[in-house]
């Protein structure tokens, strides 16, 4: 479920060819922002000002002040080296397989092969060893906020039923939306809310006077996608942050809601888009009702060994002895071993690749050859096979998956908002910036 959910800064700053900045050279550097024990270095603020620069004019807003464009830079940088703080005192880590599997998953996103990639990276005078250190630090992120954020929020079978029966017909409609946040501290006072309420509703007058919602966005919001223009992309029903569930189904396209007020702050929700409403497809699967026998290697017993007492088990059975009987004698599941092998009715899915792809190639009654898997050899029965609509399981998996990232993403708001406040931040950007 959780697999993929939780985005985090800032990586589309990367991702996206061509356009991706070149490195800023910086004849002299100084600290611009002291993070708790760790120091950002006005080189590194250049680096990602002119990587925020290239993507703005991609998605064609406007660009902010210098001013401005540095402190938004800046502000999202230090949220990012206090996750990064956190994950070397848990003493994370992203080894190579994975970061190569990320980096090899960029590059085919952008349709290229990785020495394609490099290439062109190296043309917009990045390396590849510059990016993959940038996805290094954003899969830390992420395994951060699945540490201290994701793996804290439960969905009840409640939540799922409240859910379905509020949304009736509605469930399969989904909305492109902007946002705009205008911030506040935690424990604010009320001078500070009311000058927070004060610019949101600034900002929505500037808005009903016709400007253009993703320039405003990138100068003003405090939200972690203003640098895209203030775009949170598509989300179905049950993954719109809680605040704006009740808010965002009333909007017309195009339409900005008045200031919504939450914990974080005053929030100005644009509806960009919407689609979809039509009744849920039907899902329907092969289902098969399976038993098997499993023979594991262990220190006494070698592979060749193994594999010899599976094609004796299954002799045993072609030669007329009871499957049921043989598997509570030899096999290695004890699990299945006690119940004569039985694993019931089984999805697709839901076995490993090997086992699945013998069973699915086995007639009803049919004794496979010994299968190899990770856990061993096999030998297979296919009982019985039906066809089997899950609709209503699989739209139940669905809800619950979505109603996760919403918790996830109300929770993740909050409590970067709260690492932000707790740590020791001195910024020194001058009128400059430099």
């Amino acid at each position: 479920m959780r697999r993929g959910l939780l985005a985090s800064l800032s990586l589309a700053l990367l991702l996206v060819l061509p356009g991706v900045a070149a490195a800023v050279e910086q004849p002299l550097d100084r600290i611009v922002a002291v993070v708790n024990d760790d120091a950002i270095m006005a080189s590194e603020l250049a680096d990602r000002v002119a990587q925020a620069r290239s993507q703005l004019a991609q998605r064609n807003i406007s660009m902010p002040s210098d001013a401005v464009l540095r402190k938004q830079v800046l502000d999202r940088m230090v949220v990012e080296q206090i996750q990064l703080q956190m994950a070397r005192k848990a003493n994370l880590t992203v080894d190579d397989t994975q970061l190569n599997r990320a980096v090899r998953s960029i590059a085919q996103n952008n349709g290229m092969t990785l020495d394609q990639f490099a290439d062109a990276l190296e043309r917009d005078g990045l390396s590849l060893a510059d990016v993959r250190e940038q996805v290094r630090r954003e899969m830390l992120i992420r395994q951060v906020q699945q540490r201290r954020v994701a793996s804290q929020v439960k969905i009840s079978d409640q939540e799922v039923d409240r859910y379905l029966t509020q949304q009736g017909g509605d469930r399969n409609v989904r909305y492109e939306l902007g946002h705009i946040l205008v911030a506040l501290p935690q424990s604010p006072s009320p001078d500070a809310v009311k000058q927070a309420q004060q610019r949101a509703r600034a900002l929505y007058r500037q808005l009903q006077d016709g400007a253009d919602f993703a320039d405003l966005a990138a100068a003003e919001s405090d939200g972690a996608n203003a640098l895209q223009g203030g775009n949170l992309g598509w989300r179905s029903g049950a993954e719109l942050p809680t605040v704006f569930a009740d808010v965002v189904p009333q909007l017309d396209v195009g339409q900005v809601s008045e200031p919504i007020r939450s914990p974080s702050g005053f929030h100005l929700v644009k509806l960009l888009d919407r689609k979809g409403g039509d009744a849920q497809q039907k899902a329907v699967v092969q289902e098969q009702k399976i038993r098997h026998i499993l023979i594991q290697t262990n220190p006494n017993r070698d592979d060749d060994e193994a594999r010899r007492l599976a094609e004796q088990a299954r002799q045993r059975i072609v030669n007329g002895e009871d499957f049921a009987s043989v598997a509570q004698q030899v096999s290695d599941d004890r699990g299945s071993a006690l119940n004569g092998g039985e694993l019931g009715w089984v999805r697709p899915g839901q076995m490993v690749p090997a086992f699945e792809d013998a069973a699915n190639d086995l007639a009803v009654g049919e004794i496979s050859q010994p299968v190899r898997s990770r856990y061993g050899y096999h030998i297979i029965q296919v009982e019985d096979r039906r066809q089997r609509d899950v609709s209503g399981e699989t739209q139940r998996d669905e809800v619950r998956q979505t109603l996760f990232q919403r918790k996830v993403n109300d929770e993740l708001e909050a409590w970067l908002q709260q690492i932000r406040a707790e740590a020791y931040v001195d910024e020194r950007l001058d009128d400059q910036g430099a």
